[in-house]
């Protein structure tokens, strides 16, 4: 029961923080608006968090972590082999899934109010994970190139946009998400323009 409801402040004390984001830049937030919409006091503000930053550090560290355990479990433990395998959509829908789920947070950082921080070290963790990802599926990528840089930076970034412009269409489902990017990802962009919805 205790830790239920230690979620359910956390929970509160982010959602609050999200509304006022949707609002006002994040560098205009205080840690009064932020008590204040989460009906909670200080005190309690911080006994979940340091400061504002540790609220965004802390958030930004669940997601992250989540999808660090998802690369682990399918494909550095050898669950997934190939791009090709039909478990590599599942994989890929999970990590969608993960966005999905913090689809609040996310699009609030990632908005012109958001926390530029939060975009950059998404695109890092998101060129990285591609990287381990592609490595552990058998593409070569141990020699650095530009060629090969620049592909993983078009990659990351291709990424953040889709995951941005997705996540600001509700009614857009996970699974054309994911069929878009596989199609990407597998036939590259010009065949994927060129084909039908």
């Amino acid at each position: 029961m205790y830790e239920h409801k230690k979620n359910q402040t956390r929970q509160q004390i982010l959602d609050s923080f999200v509304a006022l984001v949707r609002e006002k830049d994040v560098s205009k937030i205080t840690i009064n608006d932020i008590t204040t919409g989460a009906q909670i006091n200080r005190g309690t503000f911080y006994r979940y968090f340091d400061d504002k930053l540790d609220l965004i550090e802390k958030t930004e560290k669940l997601i992250f972590d989540r999808i660090e355990a998802s690369l682990h479990e399918n494909i550095l433990n050898g669950k997934i082999k190939s791009i090709s395998q039909i478990e590599f959509s599942s994989y890929r829908l999970e990590l969608l899934g993960i966005l999905k789920d913090n689809a609040p947070f996310i699009s609030a950082m990632l908005s012109t109010n958001g926390d530029l921080t939060f975009e950059s070290q998404l695109i890092i963790h998101m060129r990285n994970f591609s990287r381990i990802g592609l490595a552990a599926l058998g593409v070569n990528i141990d020699e650095t190139t530009d060629s090969r840089e620049l592909t993983l930076q078009f990659m990351a970034n291709g990424i953040i946009g889709l995951i941005r412009y997705w996540l600001s269409h509700e009614d857009m489902t996970i699974e054309t998400v994911a069929t878009t990017m596989d199609g990407i990802m597998s036939n590259g962009i010009i065949s994927t323009l060129s084909g039908t919805d």
